[in-house]
């Protein structure tokens, strides 16, 4: 392994359209995204022993490394069953599914431990038996592997059970942190920072904090200060799932190879508004889709 390699560590779901299933879940929205990108991915997620579970394996196989997914025997793989309604997706989880206790198995805490990037969300972690597992990847992957957390914040006032243990056990390990300006008004309203600026409360450890606007593109402070980066406008109308996984997978991807932050901000900003152009939110493309995308960095 090297430090280009990147564990994905999260949930596999099948989002549940009106029209139809696609494959979905923050973490392997990522994994999908960073390999198609050409990154080496391993992703690390737990899918039933069942039709949904075997074509999520097959489908993400085509991307990235799969063999560290787990098959409960037991619960089924996960769902979400999603609606669009003024082109924001709209979640409603399915309880009690196999991506709710992910394990870390030996095998997985050897691949974490010889990379040099950890990406995760906050979601698996909303049960006792997913956060053990996940400290025990944090354990793993030690001080050299860059921590990287999606923040996956659901629309409640408060948050559910055990989502709030999950959300700052995540914030106290992050080295690169991806949130959006809802998510992070939510995040103000759970922790008290009403009368105090979040992004203040976030950099209070040293980290790199990228906060996403949508169309309008994002917002990333670092150790050279504070970077806009402009939106960039999607071809067609699609549907904005996904766009915020695909973003964080490029962003990684440039920071694996070495880009800038604004170069990979960039090309993250191409990235998710060609990903807004369909529905879903892994859409495939090819080797010249990839290579523009990716731009001067590539």
């Amino acid at each position: 392994m090297s430090d280009q390699a990147v564990v994905i560590w999260g949930e596999v779901l099948w989002d549940l359209f009106p029209e139809g299933a696609q494959l979905g879940g923050a973490p392997s929205n990522v994994a999908w995204h960073l390999g198609l990108a050409g990154g080496w991915v391993q992703l690390v997620s737990r899918v039933g022993d069942d039709d949904a579970g075997h074509r999520a394996i097959d489908q993400l196989s085509q991307v990235c490394d799969t063999d560290l997914v787990q098959i409960d025997p037991e619960r089924a793989t996960g769902e979400v069953e999603v609606s669009v309604v003024a082109g924001e997706p709209r979640y409603r989880l399915v309880p009690g599914r196999a991506w709710e206790r992910i394990e870390c198995t030996a095998d997985v805490a050897t691949a974490i431990g010889e990379a040099g990037v950890l990406v995760f969300g906050t979601l698996a972690q909303h049960t006792p038996a997913g956060l053990a597992g996940w400290k025990q990847a944090v354990a793993a992957a030690g001080t050299r592997c860059l921590k990287v957390c999606d923040l996956n914040l659901r629309r409640t006032e408060t948050p559910p059970t055990g989502e709030r243990e999950a959300v700052l056990a995540a914030l106290e390990v992050a080295d690169v942190l991806k949130v959006n300006d809802k998510e992070l008004a939510k995040l103000a309203d759970w922790l008290g920072w009403k009368d105090r600026n979040p992004i203040d409360e976030l950099r209070k450890r040293p980290r790199v904090v990228a906060i996403t606007h949508g169309a309008e593109g994002s917002t990333l402070y670092g150790e050279a200060g504070t970077i806009e980066i402009p939106g960039v406008r999607a071809r067609a109308v699609g549907d904005n799932v996904g766009c915020g996984d695909a973003y964080l997978a490029i962003l990684v991807h440039g920071m694996t190879l070495g880009w800038d932050l604004a170069t990979s901000a960039r090309a993250a900003s191409r990235w998710a508004a060609e990903v807004a152009c369909v529905r879903g939110a892994t859409p495939t493309f090819d080797d010249a889709q990839v290579e523009d995308l990716l731009g001067e960095g590539a």
